[in-house]
């Protein structure tokens, strides 16, 4: 389906260009053409009138007349003219007043033979030629001078014009039209393959990298799709690397938390053995034993993390949906850790959801436990329940965190040290916590509400099994 002709695209502006130049240059010539030819039809069609009138009254030239007045004269000379004999006498009154003649314009006429004409509109022309004229009873005497003055039509002007006027109009049209054909056909030639490469770009964008142009066209337009093959196929090579290298980065955490579980398995024992001893033993020996133990539990943490981790990687992390009482839910999570006397709970007596209960204790001990240790107190979690979803808020008062850290606190194994003091984890539970958040189908996201910062995860109530 052809695409729109979009005002402000370059097809458009093209276009537009294109009538704009025709019409410029087209008005103009026809604007000099009709001046032209308005002057040359009338000047055709005074000589029409003028050797008209000269045709007339060149037969009276030494003609012979009975007397030289209105009797004698009227039988050679048409009743439309106006005839002057001697000094400006008045012998026939045609078509003219001779009042309105000016002297100027008779004083051209002093002589035979010669006409004087004068345009009076675009329709009219006014003319006076001089004959002379002898009288029957004296044929051998002087000769009178006789000046015929006439006001005639210029056939077929205007007629001629608005044909002129018509046949510009048209050719100005049909150059517009085949200006404005001419404009789309050149700029979909350029359009055309600017919008294949704005699709492969897209296509490029949504992680297509194998898309390729063919490199034809304009020499301009073919070094452009060059240009462009060639960085898709560098990106797809650097992208190709990155994940090759993610991929052997994410199997490398994997095979070492799990080829970490073995020494731990024989390890944890050992921190429990230690800890239990630690009463019969030399200060130092206890002080060593305390920190060798609660860095077995660290240790612990982290693979344990690690391997959830790797699970959520390789598609293999799996709900096993319940239907719990949320708020209690959340409860017995504080209390198991014991934070139930140091972390506020708010929220209604008990909030129905179908949620994963082992993923959920994950989310908010890795919330609240972050709350606690880089925030101040008070810290309180903030239950909404919606017909369709939960709404779960950590709470805590302490620095906050900057929208730079924002964006990036939920990467793995990502620490805030400046903002929020040096962290004791493993950098993974924000990540946790926003992965099995994600295995619900919710969201979480940080804000700085007043002097608060606000952890806040939107979970859907009901969950397809």
């Amino acid at each position: 389906m052809p695409s729109r002709l979009r005002v402000d695209g370059l097809r458009t502006r093209l276009v537009l260009v294109f009538i704009t130049i025709v019409v410029i240059i087209a008005g103009a010539t026809a604007g000099v053409v009709s001046f032209m030819a308005r002057s040359w039809i009338y000047s055709n069609a005074q000589d029409v009138a003028t050797a008209q009138f000269r045709d007339e009254i060149q037969d009276a030239d030494g003609a012979q007349v009975t007397r030289a007045n209105s009797s004698g004269l009227i039988q050679i000379f048409p009743s439309d003219m106006t005839l002057l004999v001697g000094d400006d006498d008045e012998v026939q009154r045609g078509s003219v007043d001779p009042a309105t003649l000016s002297p100027d314009f008779l004083a051209g006429v002093g002589s035979r033979g010669i006409i004087r004409f004068v345009r009076l509109d675009s329709e009219r022309i006014m003319m006076a030629m001089s004959v002379r004229v002898f009288e029957a009873t004296d044929p051998d005497g002087d000769e009178t001078l006789v000046t015929a003055v006439a006001i005639r039509p210029l056939d077929g002007v205007q007629d001629k014009f608005d044909d002129l006027l018509r046949a510009v109009a048209l050719t100005l049209a049909g150059g517009v039209l085949v200006s404005g054909l001419l404009g789309m056909w050149i700029a979909s030639t350029l359009v055309r393959p600017l919008r294949r490469l704005d699709q492969a770009a897209a296509r490029a964008a949504d992680g297509d990298l194998s898309v390729r142009l063919s490199e034809e066209g304009v020499t301009e337009l073919a070094e452009l799709t060059t240009t462009f093959n060639t960085m898709i196929a560098r990106n797809e090579t650097v992208i190709r690397g990155l994940e090759e290298s993610e991929e052997q980065a994410r199997r490398f955490v994997a095979d070492v938390s799990h080829e970490l579980r073995t020494p731990l398995a024989a390890l944890v024992p050992v921190g429990e053995i230690l800890r239990e001893e630690i009463p019969q033993l030399s200060p130092d020996a206890g002080a060593a034993a305390r920190i060798v133990s609660g860095e077995i539990g660290k240790l612990t943490r982290l693979v344990e993390d690690l391997i959830e981790m790797s699970r959520h990687d390789a598609l293999q992390a799996r709900l096993a949906l319940d239907d719990v009482d949320l708020v209690e839910l959340v409860r017995q999570s504080l209390t198991r850790r014991g934070w139930g006397e140091s972390v506020e709970l708010r929220g209604p007596d008990s909030i129905d959801a179908t949620v994963d209960p082992r993923r959920i204790d994950v989310v908010v001990a890795n919330l609240v436990g972050n709350a606690l240790r880089h925030g101040e107190p008070p810290v309180r979690v903030e239950l909404h329940a919606r017909p369709e979803w939960v709404d779960v808020s950590v709470v805590d008062h302490g620095p906050g965190i900057s929208p730079e850290d924002s964006h990036a606190i939920f990467r793995r194994f990502y620490k805030v040290d400046t903002a929020r003091g040096r962290s004791e984890g493993s950098g993974l539970g924000l990540s946790l916590a926003v992965e099995n958040v994600r295995l619900h189908g919710g969201t979480i996201t940080v804000d700085r509400v007043d002097s608060s910062t606000v952890f806040s995860v939107q979970l859907p109530r009901l969950r397809p099994r």
